[in-house]
């Protein structure tokens, strides 16, 4: 695809820029590579959380994994690239081969006074988020549901987002940084037969009936966001710091007209693979969001830390584009046009926060996390989300380390209208055990529970799943030293 051949070659160009530019400031230190091969099985009764009907998934994957890194005083570097081959079985007995593909890139370079760093992350995957991640990962926690969409439209999804930042020591206790996130996500089409089985369910016919010529029912929403950020730290004593931010973000989407829009048949877009297939042109829903937020974070112990931050935000939103033109809609008049454009406006205005809480007690660790934050969204808009994580980890022995995550989450979206069909409720819980049998073996085993009720669902839906892995990395007594340090 056009955006994946694009963030490919932006992603090595910048890191061979990274190489060439740094590598005299890190020659004192070595590149550490660590490649691994691994097989994951995953068992789920009911893999896109169906409150009424549920469905069983088999799924089967081989991953190749490459992380890199190298540390000097000057300058960091870390990346990570992983490639694999995904065959899901499901519940009807279909089986579909999917691969997803990660690029991760962080460059981070210090000066007396100043450090910049640049974030690259490429993404190719499917909604199933979490069957595309390396169980053995102890950072991650179960993100097949989210702020984009369910799992009920399994379609591939490129995602890029380039992340510069910057930060200068005015003092030596105030400190200014400023960044800037450009994130970018396309989605394929479903495909024909995935099409027509939803427009058939749409009409109460059968896939197999005579449709004749249709348009797909609702599809994913491309967009783009560019979010601009400025901070301000203030260290008020060695245990206790302030901090002030302010950021905008500008989100825009390509998402369906109207419902009263129409087009002539010429205009519409005929899908290239199914003739019976029709679409209308896409229109761009546009949003920004303003943000100030103040924060506090201090050291109740040496083992203890905790951080509070509290904001708010500002969204006006954009959706007049859907009804472009007088020659859309024909039919109606003048008020009513005038009407829905008015309708089309919004404004809306929030609170942020965002509570941290770690206890690092040396063999156990917890974690916690509470926030309230605005995200850009595949529903055609940005979505105010509200969530909560938990963790805790014990390293039960040299070879053996133990882990329990528990997540929830709720986004609804900010669009013109407020509606929100997309809401849901969804609640997440994973015990994990790692063990590192031999010194190039790991294995892993987890059981993930998932809930979720959608605001139009009567029930909630309820998954229950078992995963396994086993990695091999080869030995190297390199990696082995560079970890001692």
């Amino acid at each position: 695809m056009q955006l994946n051949r694009y963030s490919t070659c932006l992603a090595s160009a910048l890191v061979g820029c990274a190489v060439l530019s740094l590598s005299s400031s890190a020659q004192a230190d070595v590149w550490v590579f660590e490649p691994s091969i691994g097989f994951d099985q995953r068992i789920d009764d009911n893999y896109t959380i169906d409150a009424t009907d549920p469905d069983p998934v088999n799924a089967s994957r081989v991953v190749g994994n490459l992380e890199l890194s190298r540390e000097s005083q000057a300058a960091s570097y870390s990346g990570l690239a992983r490639i694999d081959g995904l065959l899901t079985q499901s519940s009807e007995d279909s089986t579909e081969l999917s691969s997803n593909k990660v690029f991760v890139l962080n460059t981070d370079i210090n000066s007396a006074r100043s450090a910049w760093g640049l974030g690259v992350n490429f993404k190719e995957d499917t909604p199933s988020r979490d069957i595309a991640s390396d169980i053995t990962d102890l950072g991650l926690v179960a993100l097949d549901t989210g702020a984009s969409v369910t799992q009920g439209q399994d379609v591939a999804r490129q995602r890029l987002v380039v992340s510069p930042n910057w930060k200068y020591n005015l003092t030596r206790r105030a400190t200014f940084e400023t960044g800037l996130n450009y994130t970018k996500v396309k989605h394929d089409l479903p495909s024909p037969a995935d099409i027509r089985a939803a427009y058939a369910e749409q009409i109460n016919a059968s896939p197999d009936d005579d449709l004749g010529v249709f348009e797909a029912p609702d599809e994913l929403d491309d967009f783009t966001e560019i979010a601009f950020n400025l901070g301000f730290r203030y260290l008020l004593n060695p245990i206790t710091s302030l901090s002030f931010f302010a950021s905008y973000s500008d989100y825009t989407a390509s998402t369906e007209p109207n419902a009263g829009v129409r087009f002539d048949f010429v205009d519409q877009i005929v899908d290239s693979r199914d003739s019976s297939i029709i679409r209308d042109p896409k229109r761009e829903s546009l949003s920004n969001t303003t943000t100030l937020r103040v924060g506090l974070d201090r050291s109740l112990t040496p083992a203890v830390k905790v951080g509070v931050q509290v904001g708010v935000y500002t969204t006006n939103i954009d959706e007049t584009d859907v009804l472009r033109d007088t020659d859309d809609t024909p039919d109606w008049s003048a008020d009513r046009r005038e009407s829905e454009l008015a309708n089309r406006l919004r404004t809306q205005e929030g609170w942020l926060a965002n509570v941290t809480a770690s206890k690092d007690a040396g063999l156990t660790q917890y974690r916690a996390r509470f926030g309230v934050d605005v995200l850009p969204s595949a529903v055609g808009s940005q979505v105010e989300s509200l969530e909560a994580i938990g963790e805790y980890a014990r390293v039960l022995g040299p070879l053996l380390d133990f882990n329990f995550k528990v997540r929830a989450y709720e986004p609804d979206a900010l669009n013109a209208a407020g509606e929100d069909e997309f809401s849901r409720r969804f609640l997440s819980f994973e015990p994990k055990l790692i063990w590192r049998f031999k010194r190039a073996w790991t294995l892993a085993g987890s059981y993930r529970y998932r809930r979720q009720k959608s605001q139009g669902a009567t029930q909630s839906g309820e998954s229950n799943a078992i995963l396994f892995s086993i990695k091999f990395t080869p030995p190297s007594a390199i990696r082995d030293a560079a970890g001692a340090r």
